[in-house]
């Protein structure tokens, strides 16, 4: 669930109004549907609907307004373009292996 502004003409003026929608799938893609409209809420009166939709009171509640990461995403290959190729593999062997086989502390004890 999440907050959406929504805006509407009355007597030639532009109003917005908040409304908390919930995101649900159907067979033919994502669909949004409103649960409840908050009217011409102001900042503090979004948060206090924010926090009490986040609160865990009520037992198995899921937070509301919790951010998701995407498992993978799809990428267009054709429209892909590689600028400013650096090699990093090479130095950074380099250096893990110099750490690896602590060569600065036997190079630090064999030369004076």
């Amino acid at each position: 669930m999440y907050l959406r502004r929504c805006y509407r003409r009355r007597s030639g003026k532009r109003h917005a109004y908040w409304a908390l929608v919930e995101s649900y799938r159907t067979a033919r893609g994502p669909r949004q549907r409103v649960v409840a409209y908050l009217g011409e809420t102001n900042e503090q009166g979004r948060l206090g609907v924010k926090n009490a939709a986040e609160s865990r009171q009520g037992g198995e509640q899921l937070k509301l307004f919790e951010e998701t990461r995407a498992e993978w995403i799809e990428v267009d290959v054709n429209g892909l373009r590689i600028e400013n190729i650096r090699a990093l593999g090479g130095p950074w062997l380099g250096m893990t292996l110099w750490h690896e086989l602590q060569l600065p502390e036997l190079l630090a004890r064999l030369l004076p």
